[in-house]
């Protein structure tokens, strides 16, 4: 039996269908719980309501002058022992009797009157033979008192003789005022007992059937294990075969990253152009979605910041195509406007994706951020397809807005001609372009995005450091913020510093 309960246990199928069945144990168990005390629940209501009822009909029956006046007259609880002493007592005694008897109630109904002076609650007229008369009431006065004229009803309560619900409503004179209180109670406990029992049967019945199951399930169980030892050598096999597969695939992947890296312009071909220039390149898988492009045409130098559709293989694709157009612009029309650039790149991706052309919801594209700097003027020439220019000097830093629509991207923009801006290169002037990657990471406390706002504070920190120091920077700064939350997106941010 240990043996077969390990077997069980170590196999995910027959694990499950214990689980299962425990579950149903567990719900089955629950919904009989439930059903009991729900039952109760609806059984108390029922009763309160017929108390009420009962309590509300009798107050209103009784004569509140009468009962008023009987009071008056008897001060004493001597004067009234027997429910023929008095007349008044009798009259009253009747009336309830009769309901007592018609509404088949276990327990006397009753009234209470309040002695203001003493702060206590007397008998006064009982449905029964038993005479209480000006006795003290000791139950619960004071939810007597709190709604002595409206009436209501006393919490379920245990006393000696059982478990308890009462009801009590106001007796009032021709004056409308309060002279009495009719109260009715009924003993709860026999009904609990009663849905006791029922549910306890039900139990009982639900169990066996369970049990049942149980020993069905046992022998379902062993031919489980049988089919299971088969069905482990077969996925061994097929293990070793998606391992070979996937080593393929990464393999692949790999190699592509060595073509995306071959592409992507060596660092001090930059630097030689423009020494004080740093590149922060943090791809969110193995190939990336982001590159950089970089071309040297006479005085003219070209830098660009580009942010394709997606990331991973698809971004991948997607960048090589965007590098490729971007020499074959340079090398066919040898120009250096970024506005005209940019429009030659359009152009090119809408022909290279002109099968999806009718397609509004195609989104092959790609935003862009690109410079020509112009060094011999002392000049910067930017063109933006939804990237920004930041220039950061001193403590302040001035954005330059590209066009508000991307290079591709669909049918759903209404593009223009991009737009060209000069800038003038003043001395400590650091030009960025980014993509939206490092912005849109979430990380810090609140699991949010670290948002421009912050970026751009972060670009005014480090703007004194070295083009070492600040790719380091940035990279603590990224991982501080993330933290243990994935990477979303790739991350490119170039710096061309003038000081």
């Amino acid at each position: 039996m240990g043996n077969l309960i390990k077997e069980i246990l170590s196999n995910l199928s027959t694990r499950i269908m214990f689980i299962i069945f425990f579950t149903i144990i567990v719900i089955t168990s629950f919904f009989i719980i439930f059903g009991y005390y729900n039952h109760v629940k609806l059984l108390e209501v029922k009763e309160y309501d017929k108390l009420k009822n009962l309590s509300i009909s009798m107050a209103i029956a009784i004569d509140g002058d009468i009962h008023e006046k009987m009071m008056n007259e008897n001060q004493s609880s001597n004067d009234i022992n027997t429910v023929t002493d008095n007349k008044d007592y009798q009259n009253i005694h009747h009336l309830l009797n009769q309901t007592h008897i018609n509404s088949k109630l276990d327990n006397a109904m009753y009234t209470l009157v309040y002695d203001k002076d003493n702060n206590v609650f007397n008998y006064g007229t009982r449905s029964d033979s038993f005479v209480d008369f000006r006795n003290e009431y000791k139950m619960f006065p004071q939810i007597l008192v709190d709604s002595m004229k409206s009436g209501g009803i006393i919490p379920r309560y245990e006393s000696e003789n059982g478990e308890y619900l009462s009801a009590f409503h106001p007796i009032f004179n021709s004056k409308n005022e309060v002279v009495a209180i009719l109260e009715a109670d009924v003993e709860f406990g026999h009904f609990r007992i009663n849905i006791f029992n029922q549910y306890k049967v039900q139990a009982i019945i639900s169990l066996s059937v369970i049990f049942i199951i149980a020993l069905i399930l046992v022998s379902y169980t062993r031919k489980i294990l049988k089919v299971e030892e088969k069905n482990k050598l077969n996925l061994s096999r097929q293990k070793h075969i998606i391992e070979i597969k996937n080593k393929d695939i990464n393999d692949s992947i790999n190699y592509a990253k060595q073509i995306q890296d071959a592409l992507l312009p060596k660092i001090k071909n930059i630097t030689e152009s423009l020494p004080k220039t740093f590149i922060y390149y943090k791809p969110k898988d193995v190939v990336s979605g982001d590159f950089y492009w970089f071309k040297n045409i006479k005085d003219i130098k070209l830098l660009a910041s580009v942010d394709c559709t997606g990331h991973g293989i698809p971004g991948a694709f997607m960048s090589i195509i965007g590098h490729s157009k971007l020499d074959s612009i340079i090398s066919h029309h040898k120009i250096t406007d970024p506005g005209e650039i940019l429009n030659q790149l359009e152009n090119s991706i809408n022909s290279t994706f002109s099968a999806k052309k009718n397609s509004i919801d195609s989104k092959d594209g790609m935003d862009v951020g690109l410079c020509a700097f112009d060094l011999k003027n002392k000049q910067v020439k930017y063109a933006g397809a939804f990237r920004p220019l930041l220039i950061v000097n001193e403590n302040e830093i001035k954005e330059i807005k590209g066009n508000r629509f991307p290079i591709g991207g669909g049918e759903s923009y209404k593009k223009r001609a991009f737009t060209t801006h000069t800038i003038d290169i003043n001395e400590n002037d650091c030009f960025y372009m980014f993509s939206d990657g490092f912005s849109d990471q979430f990380g810090g406390p609140h699991d949010k995005k670290f948002m421009n706002k912050k970026f751009k504070q972060v670009l005014i920190d480090i703007q004194y450091l070295s083009s070492e120091e600040k790719v380091k920077a940035l990279d603590k700064t990224l991982t501080e913020w993330q933290g243990d939350i994935k990477q979303v997106d790739d991350i490119l941010i170039i710096g061309v510093c003038f000081n």
